[in-house]
């Protein structure tokens, strides 16, 4: 990232980290101790402070330390590391998703107003914009849970199949400060520290911040002397803790976040390496792809593209009283997010080749083109994100056996702008031309007949960086909820119940700019984040609709002994329909029975073990599941034949069922080694009836009862839908797009003190991710990689310095992979983007604490 490099510089002053007290101390920092016991963690996920190893649900937490040890500093990391845990993103590290157990959204989409799989909350507000949430490495983190399985009853929004809770750290009673700075390859500079001081006897202030900057991985041969992937990042946040009695504490605690990143390593798939499907009669090419989709070292992005925007803000309060065995909790959130994103729309430096159309040869739908011409094409999303949220709980504060909590929640999100623009360069075009399309799998003839092109031609302009907009939403979230828990001991054996009775209602509006002939000089930008005024998108489509939903949890345990703990679940969760709004129903857009779709439900069944075996010495934490996946939403092409620029719907297409096991264990061997790992094993399959009819013309040959499978594509069922009986593709067997089967890592642990006060730490791990489909037929899968990371630090009390490095052996692998359709390309062919992971990363961190 070449005008970041060289401009590090210390935009933080004397920060600290703060050691965890019992009088103001937060849960999540008391897991910051030294690895002498071994440590006992504490987790919230049930909403009150417990023992993870007694906790009825499978739990992954991570402190700032654990963090620290496994060279996690993004969520691409924390991918690399969690077993069962798998987050992806695409342009500039946008539109970033959490799956859990394979249980990945099939529903994938740029619509915020559609619910996650699984939730991100930041300091127990959620996270409404995907785009703005990889900030751990600026942020003063004390720990992240991850908590597996439906989360519905407690947490509310967006935890289907599983949430993850991200937690800064709070104030100490005593002055004592933290800075920690690293250098590492590819101009990778990073600075990040806390400090926390008491005022007087009843208030307490933590201030925290961290600066990153990084010039980039990715080879780019549109722009050799520039790594794609760079990024800035920073991140202020400061938390004041006033507590009046022994009774009543508040907390007001927030962050301010900022960060500019580049284009990242993508490439696109040949049209040419496509090898099944049916062929498409324009091209004489197959339609499909089926095989390994790989990364490719070196992309071909356009030069000097802008950078990715993304700016987020939070303030909460936390209110807590405690009196006579009984505990009231409110907690308060404003959340505001922004975000522009930009994307090479072709996958190329050089541009689409297009043939050139002057406008009286009558170049639509077809035309005579008389030259040849390259053109750059830019996608950009806008988003703007503002929520504010309450919840009031009223809990047992005792040792009794009878525990309760009952409370409510409301919760408003409003996305004032959401749209998705495109810029296609028409430098050298003359007014009175367009462009149509010529063959990208051979060379063309100089001269000749094309398609009209569909994509470049409304989107032509004279800056690639002023995208132009055919439509924008505007939506709303209002969700009221009411939800409660009981457990009762007897003796060693402890029973609970847990619901919440769940009101959404949504609304949205759809703002599109009418164009029939797809003709240039009549679409708008929109600046930067800005809702453009009234009337200059006209109002087209005006949509609400109410959910309600009740999510139980119900679960079972018994210790056995102090050490050996037993537990089974039975969890439900849900996901609130909605509506596709990005298209208006048109005879160019989407059918009206598109508009609508409808909640889906999952139930989990759990059962687990998790001890602490000889002595202690072993750690073995094991669980058995079955997910029961209901009316699964996915993600779609439109069914309407007449349709221009396709854009993705979401619809129910079936049902899905999971069975799996994971593992977790540690063994310490002696006093200064220990060896552990994990693995998670997990396959969902979509069942009997479940089916995707947006890729008939690409699977599909023929129609009705004769119709049959193409080359390479799953097998043809006949279905009834609103415009009647269809062959469509079965999805019978097939996972769900990013659907990781089997997933492990194994690590090594070396404590060695070298002198009365400094120590060695050593860790090594190595971690394997299985490959996932591509998409919903499963003939293309991406992504398996075994990786191998490493640490060595020489620390005392005071002071630490350490070498890391993650990505050791430099494997290539594909991160993540999407299709869409191409501009220059017919629509028959949804062109696979294949983004490449991170390369070998390798540095210096060193710190102090006073």
């Amino acid at each position: 990232m070449k005008r970041y490099r060289g401009q590090f510089v210390v935009k933080v002053s004397a920060l600290a980290v703060a050691a965890a007290t019992p009088q103001i101390a937060s849960a999540q920092d008391q897991t910051e101790t030294a690895q002498e016991a071994p440590a006992e963690i504490v987790v919230t996920a049930r909403l009150r402070e417990e023992n993870v190893q007694t906790v009825p649900i499978a739990i992954t937490a991570l402190s700032a330390e654990d963090l620290t040890n496994r060279n996690v500093s993004s969520l691409n990391d924390l991918t690399n590391s969690t077993p069962g845990v798998a987050i992806t993103s695409i342009a500039g590290g946008t539109l970033t998703n959490v799956y859990i157990r394979g249980q990945a959204p099939a529903n994938t989409t740029n619509d915020l107003n559609v619910e996650a799989n699984v939730g991100i909350f930041i300091d127990d507000i959620y996270q409404t914009s995907r785009n703005t949430v990889d900030i751990i490495s600026v942020l003063d983190v004390g720990q992240i849970e991850i908590a597996k399985g439906p989360q519905s009853a407690l947490f509310g929004r967006s935890t289907f199949a599983g949430a993850m809770s991200i937690a800064t750290r709070r104030p100490s009673d005593r002055f004592e400060g933290n800075v920690q700075a690293t250098v590492g390859v590819d101009n990778d500079y990073r600075i990040r520290g806390s400090v926390s001081t008491p005022i007087g006897d009843k208030v307490a202030l933590r201030i925290g911040a961290g600066y990153l900057t990084y010039g980039g991985f990715g080879d780019n041969s549109g722009d050799p002397d520039d790594k794609l992937g760079g990024t800035e990042k920073y991140a202020i946040t400061g938390s004041l803790e006033f507590r009046p009695t022994e009774e009543l504490t508040a907390r007001v605690s927030g962050f301010v976040s900022h960060s500019a990143t580049e284009l990242s390593a993508v490439s696109a798939l040949p049209l040419g390496a496509f090898n099944c499907g049916s062929v498409n009669a324009a091209t004489g090419l197959r339609t499909m792809y089926c095989g390994e989709l790989k990364a490719s070292d070196t992309s071909s992005i356009t030069a000097n593209a802008p950078d990715t925007i993304a700016k987020a803000r939070q303030v909460s309060l936390n209110l807590s009283w405690r009196r006579s065995g009984v505990a009231v909790t409110s907690v308060t959130g404003f959340t505001e997010a922004e975000n522009r994103t930009y994307n090479d729309y072709d996958v190329s430096a050089q541009g689409t080749l297009f043939g050139v159309c002057t406008l009286g040869a009558s170049c639509l739908p077809a035309g005579a083109y008389s030259r040849l011409q390259r053109v750059n094409l830019l996608s950009s999303n806008r988003e703007r994100v503002r929520t504010f949220s309450q919840e009031i709980r009223l809990h047992s504060d005792t040792g009794s056996p009878f525990q309760w909590i009952f409370g409510g929640s409301y919760f408003n999100s409003r996305i004032p702008l959401a749209g998705l623009g495109i810029a296609s360069d028409r430098t050298g075009l003359a007014a009175n031309e367009r462009l149509v399309q010529v063959s990208q799998a051979t060379t063309p003839a100089a001269t000749g007949i094309g398609a009209y092109d569909f994509t470049a031609n409304p989107f032509l302009t004279n800056d690639l960086s002023e995208a132009l907009f055919a439509s924008y939403t505007s939506a709303s979230t209002r969700t009221m909820s009411v939800f409660g828990s009981l457990g009762y001991r007897f003796g060693d054996l402890r029973i609970g119940a847990e619901g919440r009775y769940n009101i959404d209602r949504k609304r949205a509006r759809l703002y599109s700019i009418s164009n029939p002939t797809s003709a240039p000089g009549i679409l708008l930008p929109i600046s930067d984040t800005t809702t453009p005024a009234p009337g200059v998108f006209p109002l087209t489509g005006n949509f609400a609709r109410t959910f309600e939903s009740f999510a139980p949890r119900f679960s079972i345990d018994y210790q056995a002994t102090g050490d050996i703990f037993f537990y089974a679940t039975a969890a439900k969760g849900i996901r609130s329909g909605g509506f596709n709004t990005a298209n208006p129903v048109s005879p160019t857009g989407i059918l009206a029975d598109e508009v609508a779709y409808e909640e889906e439900t999952n139930w989990t069944y759990e059962a687990g073990i998790k001890s602490r075996l000889f002595d202690r010495a072993l750690l073995f934490n094991a669980s058995v599941f079955r997910v029961d996946w209901t009316n699964a939403q996915v993600s779609a092409f439109t069914l309407n034949p007449t349709t221009v620029n396709p854009t993705r719907i979401v619809r129910n297409a079936g049902d899905i069922k999971t069975t799996g096991v994971e593992v977790q264990t540690e063994l310490s061997l002696g006093d200064y080694f220990r060896l552990g790992g994990s693995a998670v094993y997990s396959d969902p399959k979509f069942q009997a009836g479940a089916y995707d009819a947006s890729i008939v013309a690409q699977c599909v040959i023929g129609t009705g009862a004769t119709a049959t499978a193409a080359p390479g594509c799953p097998p043809v069922i006949l279905v009834t839908t609103p415009s009647g009986v269809r062959a469509v593709t079965s999805l019978e067997g097939k996972r769900p797009q990013r659907a990781v089967k089997l997933s492990w890592n194994v690590h090594g642990i070396l404590e060695l003190p070298v002198s009365d006060d400094w120590k060695l730490f050593a860790r090594v791990d190595v971690s394997h991710t299985g490959d996932a489909p591509y998409n919903l037929p499963n003939t293309a899968f991406f992504g398996e990689r075994t990786l191998t990371s490493a640490r060595i630090a020489l620390d005392n009390d005071r002071y630490s310095i350490a070498l890391w490095a993650n990505n050791i052996f430099d494997v290539l692998y594909a991160a993540n992979a999407i299709g869409q359709p191409r501009a220059g390309v017919p629509f028959a062919f949804s062109v696979p983007e294949i983004y490449q992971g991170e390369g070998r990363r390798f540095g210096l961190t060193v710190g102090g604490k006073f």
